[in-house]
């Protein structure tokens, strides 16, 4: 089937026998060789329109680049797509708890945003969790018990994500009170030497006032409330590949309602 350059050379053409090339002759070769040099500048200038799609992009990690969006290096093109269309095209309506969830799952992340309504104390589901107990099931389908390679005890918690990592830099001194050559006199007692920086991550507390818990919301798995009450009784551990830590982070500041902080219910493998 000829391309579309060839089928435009050939209306130009004049009519006449003259002017219609037999099939595979020199001639026609000649008019194929035309048809392809044009076709391939008329491809690449075709293409330019759909640089801004992320479905059709040929410049995808610069699209990507612009949108803040990191790439799992273990995630493929079809899902590199996908998660930057969901960034490229978010609605412009408030942030809300829903909305997050739903920004998390299309990112490919198994989890759900639960609200803290009514409040309970959040160090019931960060401070006191358990990689598995009795009863449960593990991801790859089989019990928790004894001799299952997935079956191990821990105590893994979850963490309160509110800003993106911030750190305390403090010197590494050289010379501390105390030390045996720490004395006047000694060649390396020098007041204010340090070899480097160690840096401290910022770390946040649960408030101990109970009147900023509703500030506070959960992204685990499923969740079990008090069918009187309504309030959240246990929120199942979520897994998140290791690799897709800092994307998973980056979606929840950008989506999280203001002056909140997520409570996270994961595990990171």
């Amino acid at each position: 089937m000829p391309n579309l350059s060839r089928a435009i050379i050939d209306a130009l053409l004049p009519q006449g026998p003259a002017w219609t090339p037999e099939a595979d002759s020199d001639y026609d070769n000649l008019l194929e060789g035309i048809a392809d040099n044009s076709e391939a500048v008329r491809a690449a200038l075709d293409a330019l329109r759909y640089l801004r799609d992320p479905e059709r992009t040929s410049i995808l990690s610069d699209l990507e680049l612009e949108y803040a969006v990191i790439p799992s290096s273990a995630a493929t093109e079809a899902e590199r797509r996908q998660r930057l269309k969901a960034v490229m095209f978010r609605r412009s309506e408030l942030p809300t708890y829903d909305m997050l969830a739903e920004k998390l799952q299309d990112a490919g992340f198994d989890v759900q945003v639960h609200a803290n309504s009514p409040a309970v104390d959040p160090n019931t589901f960060l401070a006191q969790n358990f990689n598995m107990t009795c009863g449960d099931i593990l991801p790859g389908g089989n019990d928790a018990q004894c001799g299952e390679p997935e079956a191990y005890c821990a105590r893994v918690g979850g963490e309160l994500l509110v800003n993106g990592e911030i750190f305390w830099q403090l010197p590494n001194y050289t010379c501390l009170c105390g030390e045996a050559d720490a004395a006047c006199g000694e060649a390396g007692a020098s007041c204010g030497e340090y070899d480097g920086v160690t840096m401290f991550p910022l770390l946040y507390d649960v408030p101990a006032d109970a009147g900023y818990w509703p500030l506070i919301f959960f992204v685990g798995g499923d969740a079990t409330r008090d069918p009187v009450t309504g309030e959240l009784t246990s929120i199942d551990i979520a897994p998140v590949a290791i690799e897709r830590r800092l994307e998973f982070r980056r979606i929840i500041l950008r989506y999280k309602p203001m002056a909140s902080w997520a409570g996270l219910v994961v595990v990171y493998g």
